[in-house]
């Protein structure tokens, strides 16, 4: 850790030796922003859509993942398993969960192939070196990578500022939170070359019980322009260590202890209840981009891009009394005596390399607007299964291996995207694209059922809209069509045992009709949107053994609702920005398959199912889609001064499709408070000093969960099972930073 930090600090020094300003920095801004043109839209689109930038990502930056940086965002949910926000933590845009959002880095896909989901996690402190964000709401433009079924976020990294800087930050907080970070940057030199580096480092103990983190991140870019042309080659290094928190806990528990956590627990041959201490999930991340972007002139220019993401990561765990059988083991003899099962620790990881390309050709000439792309990606990912310890082990090698896997997914794209001025008050928007993918998968699963399943799929996805300005007013319409394959979990757990379940590709019909206005001191927009899908995948409520949300098709379902957002400037001083949705999100006709087992003692037991009892609910609610999502900021700013007063409200959301008023999360309100003062020195730069207390009104709430619910053949009521993940109370963080 300090040669890390001593060789930081050197390369600062050396940067600010050898750096020499560049005189046409807006030449940079728009080389940088043809990276992201192709997955971005802007002003006139007829797109529901909000941006971020690096003033705004900084100063609510604590320790926290990118979900939580976008909370304040229209339609924003955002969670975390272990309270905190600095473990994992995940987000919903519309009622959509995270395998639906795509999310680009510089243009190129960043969801894992499989999961169609960014674990935000494994990138720790990513935040800290982005230039700014762009959510797309819906189905949005075409983009890169995964399909975006509801959301996009684009991402975009810092590079080639015009002048040498550093920066040095530190923070500490509740739950023993402690971060770190150091950036640095020569600026452009006089050859045209630029170079960023970021290091950071992030521990703490997390809100509940084994909720500890101990994180490190680091960036570096390598830029270099010439008038027309920028070449950059960029790496993110991530590694991330933290307890197991998937496992929730029952309402009981939570009654009794908020902040227990069942993970790892056991109990020794005398009796006492022990846990194991390393109960943990570990992923190690690099990700390396090569982007090149041209001004070929004044009509064209074009961007091409590749990346390579590797990837290693395992969570370990204490199991006891394990039966032999399930992991290929003969029975075990050990001192005369024989066993059919045994504590062990048992470590299932994953490796995986994804490989992507991306061209991107741009027209801009008086009414028309065009880009073309084309993007390709294969993604080639194992998954194992090692027993490190065994308690009663007769002949077990080390490190056995019970089960390996592998997957295989090609994933090709084409789109081209058109704008065209009508009239000086209207304009055309339309867009196709074109995705095929090939996903195969072969091996044994962790429970010894072979999941061998090839997988084709070809999509088209077509999209317009219109809009109409004067005199500050837009009004616009869209709609748009979407496609997207089922997940890796849903594709293995739909072909195990010769099951004949057919997991249908989801699609989603997208209308949207909206309406904004801005006069400098007062912005307004509101959206109407309606989202319909077919076979759309739900999720059930149930989770399997490692915090995976087990989904289901729908035949026929929808997102419908208005989304309302204004700001306001009473001064210079004084600011006022907020933001509601309300929502109905229905599946028109549910039918629940529930297990069944004999008896209760036959489910308790362990015994296996005899069964499933369905039950028709008619219209019912989708699961984790609150109908009231706002959130509201009054922001002071005077000189070196500034605070904000941040609220937000998540109305109840049921765990899930059955509108069950028992498997349900109550609605919430919370408020943040930040402050921030900066001292300007003629030494050492500026210094910032800022204070974070999140969750001002200790409120006690719950923002994601899960149930689960059985029934029996002998008519005993059904039995329910619901795991909640309780968020933090009043928390502090205060953070020093320097820059010059």
């Amino acid at each position: 850790m300090k040669k890390e930090i001593f060789t930081s600090i050197a390369l600062l020094a050396g940067f600010s030796v050898v750096a020499e300003e560049v005189p046409d920095s807006l030449q940079q801004v728009k080389l940088g922003e043809i990276i992201v043109s192709a997955t971005r839209v802007g002003q006139g689109t007829p797109i529901a859509y909000s941006n971020m930038n690096s003033k705004e990502i900084k100063e609510t930056n604590t320790a926290k993942n990118i979900p939580y940086i976008l909370q304040t965002l229209p339609s924003v949910v955002a969670f975390s398993e272990d309270g905190s926000g600095v473990g994992n933590t995940s987000l919903r845009i519309r009622g959509t969960d995270a395998t639906r959002i795509n999310v680009t880095l510089n243009g190129m896909p960043l969801n894992n192939p499989e999961t169609q989901e960014v674990y935000w996690v494994n990138i720790p402190d990513i935040s800290n070196s982005l230039q700014n964000i762009q959510i797309q709401r819906g189905v949005g433009s075409s983009t890169n990578g995964a399909g975006a079924f509801g959301a996009s976020i684009s991402l975009k990294t810092v590079g080639g500022r015009p002048e040498t800087y550093g920066e040095a930050s530190s923070a500490i907080g509740s739950y023993n939170t402690i971060t770190s970070s150091i950036t640095a940057g020569t600026g452009v030199m006089k050859n045209g070359l630029s170079v960023d580096a970021r290091f950071s480092r992030i521990t703490g103990d997390g809100y509940i019980r084994n909720g500890k983190v101990n994180h490190r991140g680091a960036y570096a870019a390598l830029s270099y322009y010439t008038d027309n042309q920028l070449i950059r080659l960029s790496y993110i290094h991530g590694v991330q260590h933290t307890g197991i928190t998937w496992e929730g806990i029952t309402p009981e528990q939570m009654a009794e202890d908020r902040k227990y956590n069942p993970a790892g627990k056991y109990k020794d041959e005398a009796g006492n209840t022990l846990y194991y201490d390393n109960e943990t999930d570990n992923y190690y991340s690099d990700i390396i981009q090569l982007t090149y972007s041209n001004q070929l002139s004044d009509r064209f220019s074009l961007n091409a891009g590749l990346s390579y993401n590797n990837g290693y990561g395992y969570y370990e765990n204490y199991k006891r009394n394990q039966k032999f059988k399930n992991f290929l083991l003969p029975e075990q003899t050990v001192n005369d005596s024989t066993y059919s099962s045994s504590d062990l620790i048992r470590r299932k990881a994953m490796k995986n390399g994804f490989y992507a390309g991306n061209f991107t050709l741009n027209y801009d000439f008086e009414k028309l607007s065009l880009v073309g792309g084309i993007s390709f990606s294969h993604f080639d990912g194992d998954h194992f299964g090692r027993l490190l310890w065994v308690k009663y082990n007769e002949n077990i090698p080390s490190n056995y291996e019970w089960y390996f896997n592998n997957g295989k997914k090609n994933d090709y794209n084409a789109f081209i995207k058109a704008g065209y001025n009508l009239t000086d008050k209207v304009s055309l928007f339309g867009d196709i694209q074109y995705r095929y993918v090939d996903y195969r998968m072969k091996g044994m699963d962790d429970d010894l059922e072979e999941i061998k399943n090839n997988n084709y799929y070809s999509f088209f996805n077509p999209k317009a809209g219109i809009s109409y300005h004067i005199n500050g007013h837009e009004i616009y319409g869209s709609v748009a069509v979407a496609n997207r394959e089922p997940l890796r979990a849903d594709l293995k757990e739909s072909v195990k045992g010769g099951n004949s379940q057919d997991i249908k590709p989801e699609r989603m019909f997208d209308y949207e009709i909206g309406y904004k206005y801005s006069n400098g001191r007062t912005s307004f927009n509101a959206n109407l949107y309606y989202m319909y899908y077919k076979n759309q995948m739900v999720q059930t409520g149930k989770l399997n053994d490692t915090g995976y949300k087990l989904m289901e098709n729908v035949p026929s379902s929808y997102r419908a609702g208005i989304e309302l957002m204004g700001a306001y400037e009473f001064n210079k001083w004084l600011r006022l920005d907020a933001n509601v949705t309300f929502s109905s999100n229905k599946i028109k006709d549910y039918t629940a398959y529930f297990d069944l087992y004999e008896t209760v003692n036959d489910y308790y037991d362990g015994n296996e199912i005899i069964g499933q009892d369905a039950e028709n609910f008619g219209k019912s609610d989708i699961s984790f889609s609150p109908n009231v999502i706002s959130s509201g900021i009054i922001s002071f700013t005077h000189k070196s001064f500034r605070f904000s007063l941040i609220g937000k409200y998540v109305g109840k959301q049921y765990l899930d499709n059955t509108s069950n008023e028992n498997r349900r999360l109550d609605d919430y309100f919370i408020a943040n408070f930040t402050a921030g003062y900066t001292f300007k020195t003629n030494k050492i730069g500026e210094i910032d000093l800022q204070f974070f207390v999140n969750n001002v009104f200790s409120k006690k709430y719950v923002a994601n969960g899960y149930a689960s619910t059985v029934r029996f053949a002998d008519d005993s009521p059904e039995s329910s099972w619901i795991g909640l993940y309780p968020q933090a109370t009043r928390n502090v963080m205060a953070k020093l930073g320097i820059r010059f």
